[in-house]
């Protein structure tokens, strides 16, 4: 009886004309799904793709698997010549008999103060194909109007985000974006569904825990907070990463999990996995949620004319390949 209450609760979510970003426990290997103002800030060509199974186990009563389902591809590039990033993003996600197809452009006024800091003011538009299986769909109450529906509808959903990040290099990060904000809408079958706005706060500081020695020793604390201007949600977040080689680390999403995490940084590749152990009640119909990252990056290295300030249009040579650090 619990499980069948879990399942609708569960379902019923996928009605509603509402929105929810996808959750990202490594959110801080690309800043760029939640603030466009990420592009370009790594001063690398980088290339990066999600995998993320969450709550996986879950499934309807007729044993249909309902767990969200997302991949998240992202390449974004500097563009020394005009002081700016550009990045593209595309995404699905599938959640029970809803699916979603989203693409992202991303573009970045980057201003350098040095050869260490920099602020990126971005903006990005998304286009957003949103399907819902209403026949397929499990409801308390059958005879609600706007889901009587037996067909498959679908919409497309324009919107803007908008935000701003500032980076000292090995040193902190801090980015605050605002996503969906003109909040547009599409009917899909009987219902007018529109994607809510969200805001998203993340930081993190890199702590030298071995200044003296030859090889670097990082504990690296950071966060991220969600709001729906409604709901709050937060993930804190702490990992080592030892010789830009090796990172692990542990996190906890506020009222949903515990995450253990770790990755490998290798010539120019980054390799991340998480799993997250679930402490909501849905724990007792769920196996967790898995997530992998798969990232490489192409170093580029700005060469400042002599007599030119940081914020002019510097020169770019390519360098041997190695792994550069999401800042």
């Amino acid at each position: 009886m619990k499980k069948l209450y879990l399942l609708s609760a569960v379902l019923l979510l996928l009605a509603l004309p509402g929105y929810t970003q996808i959750q990202l426990t490594q959110y801080f290997l690309d800043g760029t799904f939640y603030n466009p103002a990420f592009a370009g800030s790594q001063d690398a060509i980088c290339a990066n793709v999600y995998g993320r199974h969450q709550w996986f186990g879950l499934a309807d009563v007729n044993g249909n698997k309902v767990s969200p389902l997302s991949g998240i591809f992202n390449i974004n590039a500097p563009i020394y010549a005009i002081n700016s990033g550009v990045g593209l993003n595309v995404m699905y996600d599938k959640t029970g008999f809803e699916q979603t197809l989203g693409v992202k452009l991303n573009y970045a006024y980057r201003i350098r103060f040095n050869e260490t800091q920099s602020l990126g003011i971005g903006l990005a538009f998304s286009l957003s194909d949103k399907s819902i299986d209403f026949s397929q769909l499990i409801v308390e109450q059958p005879g609600d109007p706007l889901l009587k529906t037996k067909q498959k509808g679908s919409g497309i959903i324009p919107d803007f985000d908008f935000g701003v990040q500032y980076q000292q290099m090995k040193k902190l990060y801090v980015g605050l974006s605002g996503t969906n904000l003109l909040e547009s809408s599409a009917d899909i079958g009987n219902v007018r569904y529109g994607p809510k706005r969200n805001l998203f706060l993340t930081a993190g500081y890199y702590i030298n825990l071995a200044e003296k020695r030859k090889r670097s020793l990082y504990l690296i604390p950071s966060f991220l907070v969600k709001s729906d201007l409604l709901n709050v949600q937060f993930d804190i977040t702490a990992r080592v990463e030892y010789n830009d080689l090796l990172w692990a680390g542990v996190s906890y999403r506020y009222q949903d999990a515990v995450a253990a995490l770790a990755g490998v940084n290798i010539k120019g590749f980054r390799i991340g996995a998480s799993y997250d152990f679930t402490t909501s009640s849905l724990n007792e119909v769920s196996n967790g949620s898995i997530e992998v990252f798969l990232g490489y990056c192409f170093k580029l290295t700005p060469q400042e004319k002599q007599g030119k300030t940081y914020n002019s249009s510097p020169k770019v040579k390519y360098n041997s390949l190695y792994n550069t650090r999401y800042l």
